[in-house]
């Protein structure tokens, strides 16, 4: 027994010798550590410190007009963070409880939600509880001076406008990623330069937070002016609500620089709900699309009309092609041209949209009655080279230079590709396509004295101090004609409004020039057209040029001269706006009388373009698109504005002549 009992003794007291000794190698070791390798450890621990930095986000740059009216700019707000490991480890229950029901109160958040996420992630020192709160709201948190609560300073982007301008501005997506429009091409100006809070070591040992403070990203200068932007909206507003197109646009410039003064497309969107259709689609429908069908749909919306698409320009074609003739002396402004309705190209059958025919025209007549005869004649004297070359001259085929992303080539024929048929098409701008930014600075070529010019659309960078870090000036490509050539087809224009096709987008008081057209859409079967019409005015000093496209109204329902009345209501309200005086005082339109042709078994296309030009507006009663009867009579005079009344029919069983083809552009 006393045997057994001092085996357990020295058994015990094994086990407590082992103890003591742990024990006091583990104070030998800690006080070695301590005086011995502290210094290295404690400089770890600093430079562990040293490494968690914290990135001040820039404030965003804003985008104004030229007038300096903010269009788009970033406000500051915050983001609320929880600290889970030091509410855990550092503050006492009860207190942590308190901070928690504080900062939830605030801003509506159940404390036990609160205390779940930080017991469910206790190390965590960056739980996000709340995200862009507003200044008035972080001033609040600050006030209650929460152990383990901070806030991190943060951006929102705002379009003021919401949808206006939407094209031209673009959107930053919520992972701060500039998309389209302004807010792509100027990037990186926009950004500015991020700021930092960071440790640093102080006499070697103790830290201290610096800070360096984010640097706002510059200011963006449009050419653009809100005013005319608006005017540009409305106008085109009112032609999408009554024709419903497909799609739209509208683009007003300076002439003389290439400056953008408005641009708006159709369909729009708001930038502030970039990936949201539904105010524009109906809620129901939106929801109904599929992830696929509605980034498909958004990617459409996304795009800039104006300097991304392309469509055959139709008769707005047919001044530049009088204006290369004119310069070459293939034509002079004596010449006359007979139009009898068709001309037979190669063996192919080649309509005018009068298909009875002109008569004798003369240069003027040419374009106030878009005649697609004489057309195809002058492109047929000034042979396919010529014909080429200043389409490549006019800035066809090549990008305008225009500061926004994405713009498309177009498409033209290459010369070899420029045979008979193609020539004769292409004299009235059909078989080939370019964009509206195109068309419009080619068009303005024609008019301002023969100057191609760079389009542009931001007018200044501005750093944050107000300092302008670059200004645009405006930029000649080249000079494709004359001034006398750009004279004389700055007249002649001017009577396609008073008297011919563009008759809907007179002013008066005002000069106004311009050019109606429409282009039937492939494949020509389908009867889908793109209508437009180009003006200028004063006619005597050109300021502003104006664009208006209207893609796929129905033709025989709407009429040639749709896009006209958008031009007319821009320049009645964009020219007083810019000060530019009326040409005169006296009334330039006096009310004259016209005698009413015999339209019975003509097609509906012809007979409105004649209408138009006559000054004269009609009803269609019934369906189709051949007269079967009138009212009043043939052969009555009546005053100009008159209404009247036409029988239609699906098809003519008198007509038995030969069937021409008929490439529609009035």
């Amino acid at each position: 027994m006393n045997k057994l009992m001092r085996q357990m003794r020295r058994r015990n007291f094994g086990i407590l010798l082992f103890f003591v000794s742990s024990i006091l190698f583990l104070m030998y070791r800690i006080g070695y550590i301590k005086y011995v390798d502290g210094a290295v450890y404690e400089e770890k621990a600093v430079l562990q410190r040293l490494n968690t930095e914290q990135i001040i986000y820039p404030n965003r740059g804003s985008i104004v007009d030229r007038n300096y009216h903010d269009l788009a700019l970033s406000t500051i707000v915050y983001n609320v963070i929880l600290d889970s490991n030091i509410l855990i480890e550092q503050v006492p229950e009860e207190e942590r409880k308190k901070i928690l029901e504080t900062i939830g109160n605030l801003l509506n958040i159940p404390f036990e939600n609160l205390n779940e996420r930080i017991l469910k992630n206790p190390n965590s020192r960056y739980e996000v509880i709340a995200k862009q709160i507003k200044v008035d709201m972080a001033q609040k948190i600050k006030e209650e001076e929460l152990k383990g609560v901070w806030l991190e300073e943060d951006s929102v982007r705002n379009y003021l406008k919401n949808e206006s301008a939407s094209h031209i501005l673009g959107f930053v997506n919520r992972n701060k990623e500039a998309q389209y429009g302004i807010e792509q091409q100027y990037d990186q100006r926009l950004n500015g330069i991020p700021g930092r809070v960071f440790p640093m070591l102080k006499e070697g040992k103790y830290i201290t937070e610096e800070n360096i403070p984010a640097k706002q990203g510059n200011t963006i200068v449009l050419t653009i002016d809100e005013t005319i932007q608006h005017f540009a909206e409305t106008a085109l507003e009112k032609a999408i609500h009554e024709h419903q197109p497909k799609n739209a646009s509208v683009i007003v410039m300076n002439p003389n620089t290439g400056e953008i003064l408005a641009m708006t497309a159709y369909p729009a969107y708001n930038p502030n709900k970039y990936n949201d259709l539904s105010e524009y689609d109906g809620n129901k429908d939106w929801k109904d699309l599929n992830d696929k069908q509605k980034l498909e749909r958004l990617n459409k919306i996304w795009r800039n009309y104006n300097v991304s698409d392309t469509y055959e320009p139709g008769s707005t074609f047919k001044p530049l092609v009088l204006a290369a003739a004119l310069e070459e002396n293939i034509i002079s402004i004596n010449d006359t041209f007979e139009c009898l309705g068709h001309k037979n190209v190669y063996g192919r059958n080649i309509g005018c949209w009068k298909t009875s025919g002109h008569g004798v025209q003369t240069l003027e007549e040419v374009l106030a009655n878009s005649c697609n005869i004489a057309m195809m004649d002058i492109a047929e004297k000034m042979g396919p080279d010529i014909f080429y070359h200043y389409q490549k001259l006019f800035g066809f085929g090549e990008l305008t230079g225009i500061d926004l992303p994405g713009e498309a080539l177009g498409i033209l024929h290459n010369l070899d590709g420029l045979r008979p048929v193609e020539l004769a098409t292409s004299s009235f701008g059909q078989s080939f396509n370019v964009t509206p930014i195109q068309m419009l600075n080619g068009f303005a070529a024609v008019i301002n004295g023969g100057n191609l010019m760079q389009p542009y659309i931001v007018k200044q960078i501005v750093s944050e101090d107000g300092s302008a870090i670059n200004e645009t000036t405006p930029i000649l490509k080249r000079k494709v004609i004359s001034k006398e050539s750009s004279q004389v087809l700055r007249n002649y224009l001017e009577s396609v409004v008073d008297g011919g096709t563009g008759k809907k987008a007179k002013v008066e008081g005002y000069r106004i020039g311009g050019k109606t057209g429409t282009a039937e859409k492939l494949p020509r079967e389908e009867g889908k057209y793109v209508l437009s019409f180009i003006g200028y005015a004063p006619v005597e000093n050109p300021q502003i040029i104006v664009l208006v496209l209207l893609d796929e109204t129905k033709y025989y329902s709407e009429g040639s001269g749709t896009a006209a009345p958008v031009a007319k209501e821009i320049f009645q309200n964009v020219l007083p706006y810019m000060g530019i005086e009326p040409s005169t005082t006296e009334e330039i339109e006096k009310t004259s009388n016209v005698e009413l042709p015999d339209y019975k078994g003509l097609n509906l296309l012809e007979v409105d373009m004649d209408l138009t030009i006559k000054g004269l507006s009609y009803e269609g009663i019934g369906i189709g698109n051949i007269i079967k009867e009138q009212f009043p009579k043939p052969g009555t005079m009546l005053p100009q504005g008159t209404t009247i009344k036409l029988y239609l029919s699906e098809s003519n069983e008198e007509n038995t002549e030969e069937k021409i083809d008929h490439e529609i552009t009035e």
